[in-house]
């Protein structure tokens, strides 16, 4: 049985539920050197989604009250300096200090747990989460050895599926930009995107998922979209990798060869595709305004 473990000086206790259960996710997609790692729970809260990214990531693990409940994770002990940096990341909620129960039977009386800012209320609308995430979670309950019956509920978890009437009003708009020779045949290289990050009018922010680039006029988007091809990026997240260490901008050593889609997986090029409804069907518009040279060449097509 562990025992009662406090606080010290240069390191806290945070509580993973969500996207940092897992002590790989944490060494390798967080950044974070946890000195000691436990798996237990949290007693008075749940599990569910709150709303996030529409049509591509439309639903983010939170807990709520629930006095009849517990939730399941792994408490980690951290440097303060990478707590500091984890709750930035993890900026849409507030750190709860709260007891944590070890499957040992030991405690851990001071651990941080990431609640959402704004609460739940009965009525809110849950989101759902993307399969990307959805993967975060069981993978990280398995490498932690959660219980079976949390493990059962994770993977009975239904995850976001385009809805046909959105993949057709997709389908459509890039045939209408097929059909558009102006826009068509407006070649951006990747030192023409870069230039286009949104910092001056002169330069509006633009982005580029695949081939397409993209005005984002007024949809709220990472700033690290902006003048950047997020392809990558994108299949970096997907894959659960670190996107500080491996995502790499215009002029960075090994940004070219751009990945090919013929070497994606079917769910990864799904993935790619809902990253790009996520600019085109959101409140505020986006446009497909030319196509990315740089993504073309390295796709051996031209």
């Amino acid at each position: 049985m562990l025992p009662a473990i406090t606080t010290s000086s240069t390191h806290v206790w945070r509580f993973g539920y969500g996207s940092n259960i897992g002590l790989e996710i944490l060494r390798q997609k967080k950044n974070l050197n946890p000195a000691e790692y436990h798996v237990g729970t949290i007693q008075g809260w749940d599990l569910f989604f709150k709303q996030g990214i529409a049509f591509v990531e439309p639903g983010w693990g939170a807990v709520r009250p629930d006095p009849q409940s517990s939730i399941h994770g792994s408490a980690f002990l951290i440097p303060k300096e990478e707590a500091e940096l984890l709750d930035r990341q993890e900026g849409g909620y507030n750190v709860q200090h709260c007891q944590f129960i070890s499957y040992e039977g030991g405690t851990i009386e001071d651990v941080g747990m990431y609640v959402p800012k704004k609460l739940w209320t009965d009525g809110d609308e849950e989101g759902v989460p993307s399969l990307r995430y959805l993967r975060l979670l069981q993978n990280g309950a398995r490498d932690g050895k959660l219980t079976k019956e949390w493990i059962d509920r994770i993977d009975s978890q239904p995850y976001y599926i385009t809805p046909p009437e959105v993949r057709k009003q997709t389908m459509q708009w890039i045939s209408e930009f097929d059909a558009d020779p102006e826009r068509r045949d407006s070649w951006w290289t990747a030192e023409d995107l870069a230039k286009y990050d949104g910092a001056s009018s002169e330069y509006p922010a633009h982005t580029s998922v695949m081939q397409y680039v993209i005005k984002i006029h007024d949809v709220r988007v990472f700033s690290s979209w902006k003048g950047h091809s997020i392809t990558r990026r994108n299949l970096i997240q997907f894959r659960g990798m670190s996107l500080d260490t491996n995502d790499i901008r215009f002029g960075e050593e090994g940004f070219r060869p751009i990945p090919k889609l013929s070497e994606c997986s079917e769910e990864e090029r799904e993935f790619l595709m809902q990253n790009l409804e996520s600019l085109l069907h959101r409140d505020g518009g986006a446009t497909i305004v030319g196509q990315l040279k740089d993504f073309v060449e390295d796709q051996g097509d031209v």
